[in-house]
Order: C-alpha cells, then structure tokens, then sequence
C-alpha cells in the first residue's frame, strides 16, 4: 500500500490550463474515485500521476517516494484502460504476464503471480484463450489482472467499465469492490458514473474544470453537497432545486419561490442563515405526495409523467410556475397522470446554497 499525495499540480496542455493548483491525499488503501463530466481533468489526472503526462508545476509523491519526474515503469503502479489493450496473439497467461517476463522475474515467480491474479478474477479456465475468445467482461478481467500481477503500490482505472453493457458494469463493479477488500491496496479510479462512484468509492473526489468542487465519503456528497453542480451532479433524478426567498418569522425558517412555500426549520442552522436569497434543493426520495387525486391542499402539481422502476416509481409534477418537481415513491402510492397531487417537503434533508455564490449555507 502507499499513500498518493498530489501537490500544486498544474498541468497545460496546448496552451489550456486543465488542472489548476489541484491539491489532494489518497490515504493508504482507500478507494479514491475521480467523479465529473467529461473534460474535467480527471483523466489527466490520473495520467499525471501514471507519467504519461509531465507536469507544468506541482509534485507528485507515492508513498515515500517524489515520482514527479519518475518514468512510468519507476513509479510502481498498475494501470488499467479502458480500452482492453491485449496483444491478440497472446494467450491470457502470457498477455497477463508478459511484463513480468520484460522485467525477467523469475519463472516460478511469474506462474505464482498469474495464478493468484487469475484465482481472484475466475480466469482459471481461460488462460490458454486468446483475446478473440473472450467475451467483453472477460477481457476487461485479463486487462485487471496484467495490472495485479505487478504486485504494484497503487492501482489507477481509467473508466475500464464504460465499454461494457450494464449487467457486465454490474458484475465487474461487485467483482473489484470484492478485490479492493481482498487486496487492502490504494486503488484511484476514473468515471463520470455517479452509480460507479457511489457503489465503489471509499472517497469521491467531484471534479469540474480542473478544479475539485467536493471530497468525501459517498454518503457525504450526496446529502450534503458543497455547492450546486456537487448536488446536480450527484443522483438520478438530479435534485429538485428552486431561487426564492428565506425569511426568519415567529421562529421558523420559511422558503418561499414562485412554485410553492416550504417550511424548512428544520434544516441544520436554518435559523442562522442570514442570506435572503437562496436555492433550496430537495432529493426526490425526501418528497412525499399525497395518494391520488387529492384537489390542491397545501402544495401541489399535476402528474404529467411516471416512471415504473420496478420497487419504486418516479412521478414528475408540473408545478404552478411550469417548474418541475420528481418524486421518489412505493408501488403503492396510486396516483395517475392527470392527477393534482399535494406534496410535502423533509426539511431536515434540505439543501440550502446562496442564490449568488451556489455554495452550502
């Protein structure tokens, strides 16, 4: 295992600044996902950090050890891509080793080193195929296992799932959290798939024009998000955000938009908030509606879609300003496109963000 320090890194490439005085720690044996749209840097990153790219300015340290300047081979880490890269005359054994036997370790070595790799990812049955006779999962496997053979400090993925179908994204992504936690070894992984990053994460690390916006847990990030683009970025629906008016009156916090008034008190340090205007935003699942058809009590919107996910329901409603608003609900809940429904907010589970800034309050 080995510590990632990443120290005022700046990287220019063609006369663009990607990354930008980036500063970040991967602690010994987490599971650091990089998370943001595509263009955000965090693809140079992790090459930044593999050696494929020089740096403009910063240092680069892996474990004890300052690889600013280091040659990939020196760096002792392990890179999977996300296209395959197999040698397609090679057998899966000898694709997997064959940069164990560049190196001229032993023999013995070698058959420990793919044996153990090949036991952990199910390839023992497929060491004698060649890449042709392997299916799209099976191939991203082979690709993993060249990298775990090294026996490497530090383990980067470069979006190795996205060329897969769901159910082998599924699959695969159970499959490497079962290895971090075999493995106990710091692995860094990129991806603009917010599921990738929730299900695998130790730490997410949001990125946004080579900037990282948030760092943290998973479930940190999304209840609590540092700014608006961490809270759009994050969850599918995105969250329900809405500009209005916080007013303090009689001891509660009220918010108040175009849509709708909510009583959020009970978000944590509502009553000293200050800032008057705001975005508040609001997870679906934290949205409950009332059942069916119920006229226009409280708060209320019409039913114009429905989502069927099998556990679950999505309802989108049109509000009063021709806003949206998305729900999460149970199989239960019997409303009807067409219907007027009311809704109620969970306040404690707001979020609050200043109308100029987009930052948390």
């Amino acid at each position: 295992m080995a510590q990632v320090q990443i120290k005022d890194l700046d990287i220019v490439l063609g006369g663009n600044d990607i990354l930008k005085s980036l500063n970040l720690d991967v602690q010994d044996g987490e599971f650091l996902v990089l998370l943001g749209p595509s263009g955000c840097g965090k693809s140079t990153l992790l090459h930044s950090i593999a050696g494929f790219i020089d740096v403009t300015q910063g240092q680069i340290v892996i474990g004890e050890k300052d690889v600013t300047w280091a040659d990939p081979k020196d760096r002792d880490i392990g890179m999977v891509f996300q296209s395959y890269a197999l040698y397609p005359t090679m057998n899966v054994e000898r694709n997997m080793s064959f940069g164990l036997r560049v190196a001229n370790v032993p023999k013995a070595e070698i058959e420990r080193r793919v044996e153990r790799a090949a036991s952990m990812l199910h390839l023992g049955d497929l060491l004698k195929r060649r890449p042709s006779q392997l299916s799209g999962g099976q191939r991203q496997r082979v690709a993993i296992g060249r990298a775990l053979v090294r026996d490497a400090k530090v383990f980067l993925f470069d979006e190795p799932l996205s060329n897969l179908d769901a159910k082998l994204r599924s699959e695969l992504r159970r499959e490497l959290k079962q290895l971090h936690l075999q493995l106990d070894t710091t692995m860094i992984y990129v991806t603009h798939d917010q599921v990738e990053a929730m299900t695998l994460a130790t730490r997410i690390a949001v990125m946004r024009t080579g900037v990282i916006q948030q760092i943290g847990s998973p479930e940190t990030i999304y209840n609590t998000p540092a700014n608006l683009f961490v809270a759009g970025f994050l969850g599918a629906p995105t969250m329900n955000t809405y500009t209005g008016k916080l007013q303090h009156t009689n001891g509660t916090t009220q918010f108040t938009c175009a849509a709708f008034t909510a009583d959020v008190s009970g978000y944590p340090g509502a009553a000293q908030i200050s800032t008057t205007d705001v975005v508040v935003g609001f997870r679906p699942e934290n949205v409950t509606l009332s059942d069916g058809a119920s006229g226009s009590a409280g708060n209320s919107g019409r039913v114009h879609l429905i989502e069927p996910l099998g556990p679950q329901n999505i309802v989108w409603l049109t509000l009063a300003d021709g806003s949206t608003l998305s729900a999460v609900t149970d199989t239960q809940w019997h409303g009807k496109v067409g219907d007027t429904v009311s809704f109620v907010f969970e306040s404690a589970r707001a979020s609050v963000f200043d109308a100029k800034t987009e930052q948390r309050l």
